[in-house]
């Protein structure tokens, strides 16, 4: 089976689905309609996580990799919860009891689990010993909720998940981990086409689809299973007559957790950030407003066409230094120090900008 076997089968799988969804969204009120907040001008579909999910769940009883019957279980919940979400909204608590859910599915189950984030400070590998189950789930729903909030404007949050997908399989491929790289690629198809219905093409000024809460919760998930799969991989409590009997490969992981964390550095820094700001202006930091990174690039006279291509190479750059930052060897302490950096940086400056935005807009009135 090759790498362009796996891409091209389950790209006609994803535009398969998407159709057939696309059809039938009406008659499920899977749509999303415009006003308050949202830009869009016209009602459109909102099954691209789920068109997403299809193909996953069909290509992993295609390919069976080791832990298949895990990472469905966890999507199944996920879009579960996720199409719920999209028809009728749900409060974020039964939405983060379900995302630990999935994740304790993926822990328990995946053989998935955070034990260290690597030697950060130069001083050897920081564990989490018995914390490692709870700091697992954080950073799980850390990232789902990341993802989450970067869907707000046509192509953003696909661009950058593509990226990183693209980014995992590379490191899947090099690592010898031969069903993470499989399922990465068949993620890769699915992607694929759902952002050509998503991305504004010459021939289409709007979005077709959406990847909906379900999809982004969904894509935010996954993401987190690869990242932590790829950087610490099989739980050291698994004896190796266990591992052998569940077909699960004792590769040695050598991709730092600095370095996948880089791969998803825009999201994580925006959603950090713009909780802190919430924070300290006394909201609730799940309560929605116009203050993330594609506001900010819109509100600078970019078009969501001009915005997303920074958005892609800025994407190709932070993974870039994840992987490349792997491949040649440079210190963890360097990259997380940079990555400090870069976080402080990025967090100032967008406090300054929309605190003189608040200003002057106030000023006006």
């Amino acid at each position: 089976m090759t790498s362009l076997t796996i891409i091209l089968v389950t790209s006609a799988i994803s535009l398969f689905a998407m159709l057939a969804l696309i059809k039938f969204a009406p008659r499920w009120h899977l749509l999303d309609h415009p006003g308050g907040r949202k830009d869009h001008a016209a009602s459109t579909p909102v099954v691209g996580g789920l068109a997403v999910a299809v193909t996953l769940l069909l290509s992993l009883a295609w390919m069976m990799p080791a832990n298949a019957l895990a990472m469905a279980v966890a999507v199944i919940l996920l879009m579960a919860l996720g199409v719920t979400d999209d028809i009728h909204e749900v409060a974020p608590l039964p939405k983060f009891i379900a995302q630990s859910c999935a994740g304790l599915v993926m822990i328990y189950f995946g053989h998935v689990e955070l034990r260290n984030v690597g030697n950060l400070v130069g001083r050897g590998d920081i564990g989490f010993w018995v914390l490692a189950v709870p700091m697992t789930l954080f950073a799980t729903i850390g990232v789902i909720n990341a993802i989450n909030m970067a869907d707000g404007m046509d192509g953003h949050s696909g661009i950058i998940i593509l990226v990183a997908l693209l980014a995992y399989a590379f490191v899947a491929r090099e690592s010898g981990l031969w069903d993470q790289y499989k399922t990465l690629l068949a993620l890769v198809g699915a992607m694929t086409i759902f952002l050509f219905f998503n991305l504004r093409m010459p021939w289409a000024n709007r979005a077709a689809v959406f990847l909906g809460d379900s999809g982004s919760m969904l894509l935010g998930f996954l993401l987190a299973w690869f990242a932590i799969d790829l950087s610490s991989g099989i739980s050291s409590g698994l004896s190796s007559d266990l591992m052998a009997s569940k077909n699960i490969g004792v590769m040695t992981r050598t991709f730092p957790p600095i370095c996948a964390l880089w791969v998803l550095v825009i999201p994580l820094c925006d959603c950090v950030s713009l909780m802190l700001r919430r924070k300290k202006a006394g909201k609730s930091p799940f309560v929605a407003d116009r203050q993330h990174l594609h506001h900010f690039l819109q509100a600078r006279g970019l078009s969501v066409v001009q915005a997303n291509l920074l958005i892609l190479a800025a994407s190709i750059v932070c993974a870039g230094i994840g992987v490349g930052g792997w491949k040649l060897g440079v210190p963890q302490p360097v990259l997380f120090a940079i990555f400090v950096a870069l976080f402080v940086g990025y967090h100032k400056f967008m406090s300054d900008y929309f605190r003189v935005r608040d200003v002057m807009t106030i000023a006006m009135k």
